[in-house]
C-alpha cells in the first residue's frame, strides 16, 4: 500500500467524514518511515487526484520546515490547474521567488476566479506586500483586504479624515488592520472621538499597542507552531499538570493544560517564569476564559472551582510540543480567522476571529499581552479536543496567564 491507494480507499468511501478521513490518513502516515514524508511527497508528485493531493498536502502543512519538500511538490503542482489550488496550504513554507511567480502567473491571466487564486489568498495572508505592486488588478475583496497588514503609512490620513468627515467605523477598522506604528498612533489619538471605549482599545490593540500603556500588545518576533512528539520542542503541549487545576463549574470535569512555553527559549523577554494555559475539556461552554497565576506552589486560580487534575481530561492528545518557526508576516495578518485550521502563533498579534479586546490582568487590572493562540482542527497524532481558537495572553508582572475562547 502507498499513499495514494489508502487515500482513495477512504475519499471513496461516502460514509467517512471528512474529519477521519484526515486523521486516518495522518495516523497511518506516522507509521511510516521518516513521518510519512517521503510518502506525503511521492504522493504529491505523481497523483492526478486532487483529493488525494488535498490530503497529502494537508497532512505536510501540519509539520514544521520541509522548505526544499514543500518547494518541489508545490512547482508540480503549479503546472496543473486541477491540482495548483492544493499548494496554498504551503505558501508559509515556499521561497519568495516561487510566490511572485505564481502571482505574476494569476495577475496576467485576467481571470479572478482561476485555479491560482487559492494560492493567491494565501500569498495575500503571508506575504502581502508580494501583493501589494497588483493592487489594480486584483478583484477578490478578501485578498485585498489581507493586502492591508503592512500597508504603507499615506494610507493612515485618508483613513483618519474618512472617519472625521463621514463617521464610517470601518476606516478605524481598516486602519486598525494595518498593524503598524503609524496606524497604532493615529488611533490612539482618536481616543476621545470614539464613545465605545471597547472598540477603541480592541482597535488599537489590533494595530500593535495596548492602550494604557507604551507597550506593544503582542511580542516579537512572530513564529509559526507546528504540534510535534513530546521532546522535539521545548514548549510543552498537553500532558497533565501537577497540582490543582480550574474546573468546569457547571459538570466539574477538570481543564487540562493546552500549552507551557519555555520562557528562556523564547527570543523575547518572559521574566515572570513559564506562560502555562488551560482549557476546559467539557462541552459545556458556560464561560468563555480561564485565568490563573503562576506561583511557585502551584496554580491559583481566580474564578470558579478547582481540583485535581485528571489524566484522561486533554485538549491535546497526548504529551506532545510545539516546535515554532519564523512566522513569514511578522506585522499580523489582517484577514480574520476561522478557526479548524491547525494554524498555530507564538508572538506576534492575534488573528481573531472576531476582533475582541484583550482581557486585563485579574490582579493588577493592567490590559495583558498576546503571546500565543492555538487553533483547532487537526495533528499527525488525532484531533484537538477543541472547536474554534485559543488566545493567551500573560501578565508578565503577575504571572498571570489567561485564556480567551472564540469559536
Amino acid at each position: 500500500m502507498n499513499l495514494e491507494l489508502v487515500s482513495r480507499e477512504l475519499v471513496d468511501d461516502d460514509s467517512i467524514p471528512v474529519s477521519e478521513i484526515t486523521d486516518r490518513i495522518a495516523s497511518w502516515l506516522q507509521d511510516q518511515p521518516d513521518r510519512g514524508v517521503g510518502e506525503a511527497v511521492d504522493c504529491l508528485l505523481a497523483t492526478q487526484d486532487e483529493r488525494v493531493a488535498e490530503f497529502a498536502a494537508q497532512y505536510l502543512a501540519l509539520l514544521p520546515g520541509l522548505h526544499t519538500q514543500k518547494t518541489r511538490v508545490t512547482e508540480r503542482l503549479r503546472i496543473d490547474e486541477d491540482l495548483v489550488p492544493v499548494a496554498g496550504r504551503l505558501v508559509p513554507w515556499l521561497p519568495t521567488q516561487l510566490l511572485e511567480g505564481m502571482v505574476r502567473n494569476y495577475v496576467e491571466g485576467d481571470d479572478p476566479d482561476a485555479p491560482l487564486v487559492d494560492v493567491v489568498y494565501e500569498v495575500g495572508l503571508y506575504h502581502p506586500g508580494l501583493l501589494r505592486p497588483h493592487l489594480s488588478r486584483i478583484e477578490d475583496p478578501d485578498i485585498r483586504l489581507a493586502m492591508m497588514s503592512g500597508a504603507p503609512d499615506a494610507y493612515v490620513p485618508a483613513f483618519v479624515e474618512r472617519w472625521r468627515q463621514e463617521g464610517k467605523i470601518g476606516a478605524l477598522d481598516l486602519l486598525a488592520r494595518m498593524r503598524t506604528e503609524a496606524a497604532a498612533r493615529a488611533l490612539l489619538d482618536l481616543r476621545d472621538e470614539l464613545s465605545d471605549s471597547a472598540q477603541w482599545e480592541t482597535f488599537v490593540e489590533m494595530a500593535g499597542r495596548l492602550p494604557d500603556s507604551a507597550e506593544r500588545s503582542g511580542y516579537r518576533p512572530a513564529f509559526l507552531g507546528s504540534i510535534a512528539d513530546r521532546g522535539e520542542s521545548p514548549h510543552v503541549m498537553g500532558g497533565v499538570q501537577p497540582g490543582e487545576v480550574p474546573l468546569c463549574p457547571l459538570c466539574g470535569r477538570a481543564t487540562a493544560r493546552v500549552l507551557t512555553l519555555s520562557a528562556a527559549d523564547l527570543p523575547f523577554s518572559l521574566g515572570g517564569g513559564d506562560p502555562v494555559f488551560f482549557w476546559f475539556t467539557c462541552r459545556c461552554y458556560v464561560v468563555d476564559s480561564v485565568a490563573v497565576k503562576i506561583t511557585p506552589d502551584g496554580l491559583q486560580v481566580f474564578e470558579g472551582p478547582r481540583g485535581a487534575a485528571e489524566a484522561d481530561a486533554q485538549v491535546v492528545p497526548g504529551e506532545r510540543s510545539l516546535v515554532l518557526e519564523p512566522h513569514p508576516n511578522q506585522l499580523g495578518i489582517s484577514l480574520d480567522a476561522t478557526g479548524g485550521n491547525a494554524r498555530h502563533q507564538v508572538g506576534g498579534l492575534p488573528r481573531w476571529i472576531t476582533p475582541a479586546p484583550h482581557p486585563r490582568c485579574p490582579e493588577c487590572a493592567s490590559v495583558m499581552r498576546f503571546v500565543a493562540s492555538i487553533d483547532s482542527g487537526p495533528t499527525p497524532f488525532g484531533r484537538l479536543n477543541l472547536d474554534g481558537t485559543l488566545y493567551g495572553f500573560w501578565c508578565d508582572p503577575c504571572h498571570v496567564s489567561s485564556v480567551l475562547h472564540q469559536a
